[in-house]
C-alpha cells in the first residue's frame, strides 16, 4: 500500500474549506479479498514477486547491526542488521553476514544460513551456505517473505564460531487511515485479520485492538461501533458470541458485558442494540417492534451541538419510516411521513434522521420541531457511506455520496447542500467523511489518492467522543506468492 503525500498547500485545497457534514450507511461493509494460502513452491516466479508489492513499502533493515553475543576470543558471526522487513510475497534484499575475531575480519569462513516460519531463499529452500570474502562479509541472498507475514528468524552458524540471529517480518498488513490526514501502522493484530471498525479487527473468532492485541474471543458477529448513549466518553461494540449470547464491548473498560435478556442468536446492530426477528433489544429489554431494516445510530443534533439523544432510523414491517430514540427508549413514526415532502413508505433508513427513496435523501424530525430543513434535502443520490463528523468543522457532519451520474460528492447535512468533489474517480464508492474507494485505492475529496493496494475496509468512526477526526481501518489486498 502506497501512502500519497499530503503536501498540497492550503491555497491549492480551497474547496476543502467548504466540507461540512457526511452521512453513511450504518456499518460500512468490508470489501474483502479471499485469503490465499502460502505457496508450496520453493522458488516463486520473478513476475509474482514483482507484482505483489503490498503496501508499496520498500525493503528495510529495521535496526542497526547488532553482533550476536560477543566471545572473548574465536570467531564471531553477526548480521548487518538485527531485523529485516519487506512486504509479504516480496523479497528481503541486502542482508549480509560477517565473520570476525577480536575485531579482525575473517575471510574464507564457511557460514550456514537457516530460515524459519516459511521464509525461503530465492534460489530455493530454507538453508544456504555462503563463504566470507576478504572483508569478512558474505551476502545472504534474496529472501522471500511468506504470504502469511508471520515473524521468522534468519540464523547463521559456522564451525567453532559464535552464532548469530536476525528477526524477519512482513511490513504491516493493516493501517488506520485518518482524515483530515495521516496513516498509522497497526500493531498487535494478526496479518490475516479483517478490519471491523475504528481500531478493531477480527481474526477468526477473536477480536483484536490496535496496540493491545486480543480483547475478546468466540466472536461470530459484530455490529457497528458507536458512542455510548450514556455519554461517558466510551464507545460500545455489540457482539454475538459462538454460544449465541449477546455481549457489549466497552472501549473505555476494554471489557465485554453480557446483554442479559437478549434472545440467543440476536443480530448485533450498533452500540448496545440487538435485533431478534423484528424486535429491537437494548439491555435485554424490547424497545421497538416490527423492525424490518435499520440505519446508522447517530447522536441527534438540534442546531446547538450534541443533545445526548441518539436516533436510530428504521423501516417498519409495513414500510413506515420510524425513529427509535436512545437512551429514552422511545419510538415514533417520522413526523413528515404522509406529508407531500416526507419520505414515502418503504424508504431506506440511512442514519440518524435521514432516509433515502428514489434517489432522494430525506430528513425527518421527531415531532416537527427542528432548526434544519426537512423533506428532500438532496437528489440524484445513488449510494452513500457512513455519516461522520466533518473533519474540518467541529459540530457539523458530512455524508459522502455517489450521484446517479457517478460523481463523488459530499452532502452537508445541516444545510442540505450537495457538492461534487475533485480528484476522486467517477464511480468511486463512498466510505465516510470525505473518503472514497475506487478499485484498491482510497481517495480523499479534493486531495486525491491517499493509500493504495487496499483489500478490505472497516467502519469509519471518530477517534474519540466529541472528536472531528475520523479513522478508518484498512487492510492490504491478500498477497499472491
Amino acid at each position: 500500500m502506497i501512502e500519497s503525500p499530503q503536501g498540497a498547500s492550503a491555497g491549492s485545497r480551497t474547496p476543502r474549506a467548504e466540507l461540512s457534514a457526511v452521512t453513511s450507511s450504518p456499518v460500512a461493509p468490508s470489501r474483502s479479498v479471499s485469503a490465499l494460502a502460502v505457496s508450496s513452491r520453493a522458488v516463486p516466479s520473478r513476475r509474482s514477486i514483482v507484482v505483489a508489492a503490498a503496501w508499496g513499502v520498500p525493503v528495510v533493515a529495521v535496526a542497526t547491526a547488532v553482533p550476536a553475543a560477543a566471545a572473548a576470543s574465536g570467531t564471531v558471526l553477526s548480521f548487518s542488521a538485527a531485523a529485516y522487513q519487506a512486504a509479504a510475497c516480496s523479497m528481503i534484499s541486502g542482508a549480509t553476514v560477517r565473520a570476525e575475531s577480536n575485531g579482525t575480519a575473517l575471510a574464507g569462513v564457511v557460514v550456514s544460513l537457516h530460515l524459519s516460519a516459511g521464509y525461503a531463499f530465492a534460489l530455493g529452500g530454507a538453508s544456504a551456505t555462503v563463504t566470507t570474502d576478504t572483508d569478512g562479509t558474505a551476502p545472504c541472498g534474496d529472501i522471500l517473505v511468506p504470504a502469511s507475514g508471520v515473524a521468522g528468524t534468519l540464523t547463521a552458524t559456522a564451525a567453532t564460531a559464535t552464532s548469530a540471529a536476525a528477526a524477519l517480518s512482513a511490513t504491516p498488513t493493516h493501517r488506520l487511515v485518518s482524515t483530515p490526514s495521516g496513516t498509522t501502522a497497526v500493531t498487535a493484530v494478526p496479518a490475516a485479520a479483517v478490519p471491523v471498525s475504528g481500531e478493531f479487527f477480527l481474526d477468526g473468532q477473536t477480536l483484536f485492538r490496535h496496540g493491545v492485541g486480543a480483547v475478546q474471543t468466540d466472536v461470530v458477529a459484530v455490529g457497528a461501533l458507536a458512542e455510548s448513549p450514556s455519554k461517558n466518553g466510551s464507545f460500545l461494540l455489540p457482539l454475538r458470541l459462538a454460544d449465541g449470547s449477546a455481549v457489549v464491548f466497552d472501549t473505555a473498560t476494554t471489557t465485554a458485558s453480557p446483554a442479559t435478556g437478549t434472545p440467543a442468536g440476536a443480530t448485533p446492530v450498533a452500540a448496545d442494540l440487538f435485533l431478534s426477528g423484528t424486535t429491537l433489544y437494548r439491555g435485554g429489554v424490547a424497545v421497538a417492534s416490527d423492525v424490518a431494516a435499520t440505519g446508522q445510530l447517530v447522536e441527534h443534533e438540534q442546531g446547538s451541538g450534541p443533545t445526548g439523544r441518539f436516533h436510530l432510523p428504521f423501516r417498519a414491517t409495513d414500510g413506515t419510516p420510524r425513529l427509535y430514540r436512545s437512551p429514552a427508549d422511545e419510538v415514533r413514526t417520522a413526523f413528515e411521513f404522509g406529508q407531500p415532502a416526507g419520505p414515502p413508505a418503504g424508504a431506506t433508513p440511512v442514519a440518524g434522521d435521514l432516509f433515502a427513496a428514489d434517489g432522494s435523501l430525506y430528513r425527518v424530525s421527531w415531532d416537527g420541531s427542528t432548526p434544519y430543513p426537512t423533506g428532500a434535502i438532496a437528489s440524484a443520490i445513488q449510494a452513500w457511506g457512513t455519516l461522520t463528523p466533518n473533519p474540518f468543522f467541529s459540530g457539523q457532519r458530512l455524508l459522502p455520496v455517489r450521484t446517479t451520474g457517478g460523481d463523488a460528492a459530499v452532502v452537508f447535512v445541516s444545510t442540505g447542500r450537495t457538492r461534487v468533489v475533485a480528484q476522486v474517480p467517477s464511480g468511486a464508492s463512498p466510505i465516510g467523511a470525505d473518503l472514497f474507494l475506487s478499485g484498491s485505492t482510497v481517495y480523499q475529496a479534493d486531495v486525491g489518492a491517499r493509500i493504495t493496494d487496499v483489500g478490505q475496509i472497516g467502519q469509519p468512526v471518530p477517534i474519540a467522543a466529541g472528536a472531528s477526526r475520523i479513522v478508518v481501518p484498512v487492510s492490504a489486498a491478500a498477497p499472491q506468492c
